[in-house]
């Protein structure tokens, strides 16, 4: 009865400071769930921005090369003519 005794007799703002500790600690995991969740979702967003930037590149790279395959066929057309 000892242990009981000593329990009935705990001072209620100690329970008062556990259970607000608790809640703390809960609404902490919260936020670092909810902070895992955005870093993946950054990340995902950065993966997705870097591709796309890879691809504006290579699509940017496309034009040109067509404009210089334009070009030599101008060149060889105008190459055939004057022979």
């Amino acid at each position: 009865m000892v242990g009981g005794a000593s329990s009935s007799r705990e001072d209620p703002g100690q329970s008062v400071l556990e259970g607000q500790l608790a809640a703390t600690a809960a609404r902490a995991e919260d936020a670092l769930a909810q902070l895992r969740e955005r870093e993946q979702e950054l990340r995902t967003a950065l993966a997705r921005t870097m591709t796309l930037e890879a691809e504006m590149a290579e699509l940017h790279l496309r034009p040109e090369a067509a404009e210089v395959a334009q070009w030599r066929q101008k060149a060889e057309a105008a190459a055939r003519w004057q022979q």
